[in-house]
């Protein structure tokens, strides 16, 4: 048996019915909270690899 597929809707009134794929607007998820961004900046992510110590063999440790 295969499995039914998604009703795709973009109502926010379906986002808890069974059986329904909700399409929501980029705008509409940063204004209900519904994803909270934890990614590293760029200047954070160069500060954590300096953290790092080099043990590239090809690199002889420079």
């Amino acid at each position: 048996m295969k499995p039914k597929k998604p009703i795709i809707s973009r109502d926010l009134a379906d986002l808890m019915r069974p059986g329904f794929m909700v399409e929501i607007d980029p705008a509409d998820v940063d204004r209900l909270g519904l994803v909270e961004e934890t990614a590293l900046d760029e200047a954070d992510a160069w500060e954590s690899n300096a953290d790092v110590e080099n043990t590239n063999e090809a690199t002889d440790g420079r």
